[in-house]
Parts: C-alpha cells; structure tokens; sequence
C-alpha cells in the first residue's frame, strides 16, 4: 500500500485501516483487486478528502480527490468509524452486520442524507466491498 508522504486525516485513517485488514485478513487483498475504480472519501468534519485507488499492486491512497471514483463517501469521521465496525461476509457481497443496531443507525443516517454514498445505486458492488475493505469487524 502506498500512501502520500504526508497523509492528511483521512488518508491516515484509510491507511490504518486498510493495513490492519490487510495483515489480520489476507483475503481481504482479493477484494481489493476486484475493485477497479477509485473511492473516494470526504470527511465533512475536517474538509479532507482521500482517494484510494486499487489494483493488482494493491492499493494506493492518496490526498485529495484523483481520477474519476466510482463512489464517494461523505462522512464524519465518527460515521467513517461506524462503518468500520461493520461485519461483510461474501467477499464483501453479503452485508449482515448492516442488520445489527449499528448497522440499521447507518442505513438510516445513509436515508436521512446525512451520511452520503454517491455512487451507492450506480456501483453498488464497489460500495459493499469498500466496506469490508474497511471493516474490521470479522
């Protein structure tokens, strides 16, 4: 995983997460090489904003937004740490932890427009597995 030589927040928080995954489950990587377009992700609360970018050289995040993502993810960094804590099975298709109590408070905040995934309808192959990408929750 390559990151910007000074990761803003987001990218920082990314990066750790996606490490994490990448050691505690290394099956996680063959989800991340199914993803063929950029995510990006907006941290509302601190106006940052991370792209990560993935391939068969696993992935890259960087600051800002790069390319052309296929989903964007407008978040608090609270929010950002809810959905970490959301179990995926399926490699990443079967999202059971969205019917825990957590995970019900996410789909209402994604309802209520208060948590926003542009993209989500259009990709939602690339949503769900940028999630369990995210999640470290096993």
């Amino acid at each position: 995983m390559k990151r910007d030589e000074t990761p803003n927040g987001v990218t920082f928080i990314l990066g750790a997460l996606l490490e994490e995954n990448f050691t505690n489950f290394p099956v996680r990587a063959e989800i991340a090489r199914r993803l063929k377009q950029p995510v990006a992700v907006e941290s509302v609360d601190t106006n940052q904003l991370a792209t990560a970018e993935f391939g068969a050289r696993g992935v890259e995040l960087r600051n800002g937004v790069y390319g052309k993502p296929a989903v964007t993810v407008k978040a608090t960094v609270a929010q950002i740490t809810e959905v970490s804590q959301l179990k995926m099975k399926g490699a990443g298709l079967v999202p059971v932890g969205f019917f825990t109590k957590r995970g019900l408070a996410v789909l209402g905040q994604i309802a209520g427009h208060k948590l926003v995934v542009k993209g989500l309808l259009k990709h939602p192959l690339t949503s769900l597995r940028f999630i369990a990408l995210v999640s470290i929750a096993n």
